[in-house]
């Protein structure tokens, strides 16, 4: 049974990867988790949960998609938390104007629908999660994807400054390489890569996807009450570590595998 005066948190893209296992944290803490996502409902693994709610939605569809978001505040009083962990899917040839408006537009459209809608209690909270590829340049990713999540930064800053009189606190998360369920078995099958990945990261290892969303649960809880326009890198430290450093990383690690340690 939901009840109207649950806690509800409502995530954008949170019907796989990083944002199932948000959802599975915010359930575990006893809230109401609506989901809205592209993918089918058939596409969608249930979290077994009646607090759960899947709300198929296109996100690039800016009138659809607000016009939506009426059924995921029924029968909620109110929004608690908003969390956007959606990307664009489609095909590399429709990526420039596909990530932004699924990336920038979507997230702009969302907050200025449900920005009346929150609950007002002072403990209201918006997490937008960006990547490492916002400030730097890497080649897995086209230049779509670089822009979009430089432009995520900048919208929590902008919200983080506009929504601080509604008392709702917006802050992003910056997440470098991390291990979903989804590539659970390339990263298990490619030791040469998780060997490398644990080198060049200070902390030795590589990020699990829980990881990131226990940090987005933090600033979404009152330990971060104060805590609003931070984009918060969650990397193991890789990102501070030179080029420099990480090449002579490379050579090391490619000659003590030559020699077979």
């Amino acid at each position: 049974m939901i009840e109207k005066d649950n806690r509800h948190t409502v995530i954008i893209g949170g019907s796989s990867g990083l944002g199932r296992v948000v959802a599975n944290s915010f359930l575990r803490q006893g809230h109401v988790v609506s989901v809205v996502g592209s993918r089918s409902g058939d596409e969608v693994v249930s979290l077994e949960s009646p607090a759960h709610r899947y709300f198929q939605v296109d996100l690039s569809d800016e009138k659809l998609l607000t016009t939506n978001l009426s059924k995921v505040l029924s029968p909620m009083s109110s929004v608690n938390n908003l969390i956007f962990t959606q990307r664009y899917r489609g095909p590399l040839a429709a990526s420039w104007s596909g990530e932004f408006e699924t990336s920038v537009s979507a997230t702009r459209s969302v907050i200025d629908f449900l920005t009346e809608k929150f609950s007002g209690d002072g403990s209201d909270a918006i997490v937008m999660v960006g990547s490492v590829y916002g400030s730097l340049v890497g080649d897995t990713q086209p230049l779509s994807y670089h822009v979009c999540k430089a432009a995520l930064e900048q919208l929590v800053r902008f919200y983080a400054v506009n929504l601080g009189k509604l008392r709702i606190r917006v802050n992003g998360v910056i997440p470098g390489t991390f291990v979903k369920e989804e590539s659970t078995e390339f990263y298990r099958n490619a030791h040469g890569l998780t060997e490398l990945q644990a080198r060049i990261t200070p902390l030795g290892r590589m990020c699990r996807a829980e990881e990131v969303a226990e940090v987005i649960s933090f600033l979404c809880s009152n330990a971060a009450s104060f805590v609003t326009g931070q984009n918060l890198v969650v990397d193991g430290g890789a990102s501070l570590v030179s080029q420099e450093t990480i090449a002579r990383s490379l050579l090391s690690f490619q000659t003590s595998r030559g020699n077979g340690q």
